[in-house]
């Protein structure tokens, strides 16, 4: 980025799960501040938090707004959108960068007539295919695509698939590929399994109704004349019923639920399959951890997800909601160690070709210049 210092803030409406787009922004709100350049999030929720607490320990500079959230409550969001737009006016930022759905509308209305750059990043359509209410937000999304400068999608096929359903055009819309920070050497091991440990399957994801967890335990249960274990990293309100179906499926001697976790790459070196089975998606961060560590990836053929994973090269990209197929390359990948640790190797090339965060960083980087001298 140029010498010049830009002054940035950030948008984010969910303060309660760190997750994707969360973690997006604490780093690059971070490398941002290495940088010398200012930098503000405005979040959701209160300070005892997880992404305000994480955000403080990596001392950035945030505002708390309570009354933003992720769910849709009318009167919230309309005090909501009015403290944003007055503390906005207090920090005077040369650019607004709003991230997933719902800060998307508050920060765009907020920014209404303030003659301010908006970057809009969904990080997922709040329309996309298996979303709830997904008609209603096509029309939100549509209704106020005009007051974003840019929006930048995290994957080609979110940018095509909104281009597609008329929310912006070819020339406002840009994508720009998620990237996740490169890792200590020892973490780059092959994952061979080479001793008589039975593989380990490993997915991490909150147990929501965007992930497929039931799927996934379904599908081993079809494996069970195969030795394996697999660790589900992670919390989330339908945790308990599956849990159940494991049990049902007369395969809960060999499930971890290992609960949420913030030492993620002990469980991707102590794993030899990455599994991230969903129902819709934008470009998982996840999927790009698992291949920086040389484990090969499993997926749902939704999003993004085939813009990293090689079908039959890199990992399996599966139809989604498919149980026999996704059975099928678990078998293939668990009966095989030669090759995943070939999958696994062509991963992480493709990782340092493509998904690191100094590809990424770059790409914002000058994004924002442009943005801030129109």
């Amino acid at each position: 980025m140029s010498r010049s210092r830009l002054k940035i803030a950030y948008v984010m409406a969910r303060g309660d799960a760190f997750g994707g787009a969360s973690r997006h922004v604490c780093d690059l709100a971070g490398r941002l501040m290495d940088d010398g350049h200012t930098v503000r999030v405005f979040v959701g929720g209160s300070g005892e938090m997880e992404v305000p607490r994480r955000l403080a320990a990596r001392n950035l500079d945030f505002r708390c707004i309570p009354e933003m959230q992720r769910s849709i409550s009318p009167l919230k969001d309309a005090s909501a959108c009015r403290k944003l737009r007055r503390e906005l006016r207090r920090f005077s930022p040369q650019l607004v960068s709003a991230h997933a759905s719902k800060a998307g509308v508050l920060g765009r209305l907020a920014c209404a007539g303030m003659s301010v750059p908006v970057l809009y990043s969904p990080h997922c359509w709040s329309f996309a295919e298996g979303f709830p209410n997904a008609g209603m937000y096509v029309w939100v999304e549509r209704m106020l695509a005009p007051l974003a400068t840019c929006i930048v999608t995290v994957c080609e096929q979110e940018r095509q698939y909104g281009i597609a359903r008329r929310v912006g055009n070819e020339q406002k819309t840009v994508c720009i590929h998620n990237g996740v920070k490169d890792i200590s050497s020892h973490e780059k091991r092959s994952h061979s399994n080479a001793g008589n440990e039975p593989p380990r399957i490993l997915m991490v994801a909150r147990f929501e109704e965007q992930k497929d967890h039931r799927l996934l335990l379904t599908s081993l249960g079809e494996i069970r004349d195969l030795d394996w274990r697999l660790t589900l990293v992670g919390d989330g309100p339908q945790k308990q019923s599956c849990q159940q179906l494991a049990q049902d499926c007369g395969i809960d001697s060999r499930v971890d639920f290992a609960g949420y976790s913030d030492r993620v790459g002990t469980h991707l070196e102590q794993a030899d399959i990455f599994a991230l089975i969903s129902h819709w998606e934008g470009f998982p961060r996840s999927i790009l951890e698992a291949m920086r560590a040389r484990l090969p990836v499993i997926v749902s053929d939704v999003g993004g997800c085939r813009e990293a994973v090689r079908d039959r090269q890199s990992g399996r990209v599966v139809q989604h909601g498919n149980k026999k197929q996704l059975a099928g390359a678990l078998r293939e990948l668990v009966g095989d160690p030669k090759r995943r640790a070939a999958m696994g190797a062509l991963g992480r090339r493709l990782f340092e070709e493509k998904f690191t965060f100094e590809r990424m960083y770059s790409s914002y980087a000058d994004l924002y210049r442009v943005l801030c001298t129109r």
